[in-house]
């Protein structure tokens, strides 16, 4: 049986409760499209633009788990009967004397449960930016997760450059990878963007739904890949809900007729 996915690629706004009514709205929207799963993307809950993306704003506006973001994602996706994944920015308690913030993802399931959050572990200080003076890096990398659907694995934008977090958690079985993004705009970013996306699913042998965010000098060009890399549906540079069908049958004949993550030696990987 397939499963249909959901791509919310929207632009966010300065004020957390606006993005959460969007979000609601987004997600009814999905549901009544037969979508079993939605991905927002990267921080969502808040922007960071240029102009803000800042330490003291960002933890100004930030919040925790189980505050009015969550809490209404929580709502909606049992309201909706939808799985939600989305980024925001969380609240920093770890050191009391902190004034950073976790870049963080949640994943909720279609009861409204909150089964797991993910701190964003590689941060994007490149091209000009500084991101590890806004946040603070989380230190575990998403551990996957089993769903009704498959086994899903997560990362969040600048970590798509590197290959080893994804192959990290394909040698756990993962199916299918989920990676919210706030992708800037610049030199080459585009190309990049799009090697990169369909590299971690080809090598993986994993469906791929990769949700950007768009406007604020962020790129769009979402991306939902099957696993050999096949696009099933791209967006524009303007906001747009892609949808795609995620089919086991065709996992299971990429990876018979792909074997390569069998083929590995990892033995010949280690240093002496």
């Amino acid at each position: 049986m397939t499963t249909r996915i959901a791509v919310a690629q929207l632009k966010s706004n300065v004020d957390p409760a606006q993005n959460l009514v969007r979000a609601i709205d987004t997600i009814k929207q999905a549901a009544s499209q037969g979508a079993q799963l939605i991905v927002f993307p990267e921080i969502f809950m808040a922007l960071l633009a240029k102009e803000n993306f800042n330490a003291a704003y960002a933890r100004g506006v930030s919040q925790a788990l189980d505050g009015a973001y969550v809490s209404g994602l929580r709502r909606a996706a049992e309201q909706a009967g939808i799985w939600v994944v989305s980024g925001m920015l969380e609240t920093e308690t770890a050191h009391k004397t902190s004034h950073k913030t976790y870049n963080t993802t949640v994943v909720i399931d279609d009861h409204g449960s909150l089964l797991a959050f993910y701190r964003k572990t590689h941060l994007y200080d490149a091209f000009g930016f500084q991101e590890s003076n806004v946040f603070a890096s989380g230190e575990q990398l998403f551990a996957p997760l089993e769903t009704p659907f498959g086994r899903m694995g997560l990362f969040v934008c600048y970590e798509l450059r590197f290959p080893e977090i994804a192959r990290y958690q394909a040698e756990q079985g993962v199916d299918f990878f989920v990676m919210p993004s706030a992708w800037v705009i610049g030199a080459l970013k585009e190309m990049h963007w799009q090697h990169l996306v369909a590299a971690r699913a080809i090598e993986n042998t994993a469906y791929m739904f990769a949700c950007d965010q768009v406007g604020n000098n962020y790129l769009g060009r979402s991306l939902l890949l099957d696993p050999l890399g096949v696009v099933l549906a791209e967006g524009t540079e303007g906001e747009c809900l892609l949808y795609a069908e995620m089919d086991p049958q065709r996992l299971l004949a990429a990876r018979q007729t792909l074997p390569a993550l069998t083929h590995r030696r990892p033995a010949l990987f280690t240093r002496n």
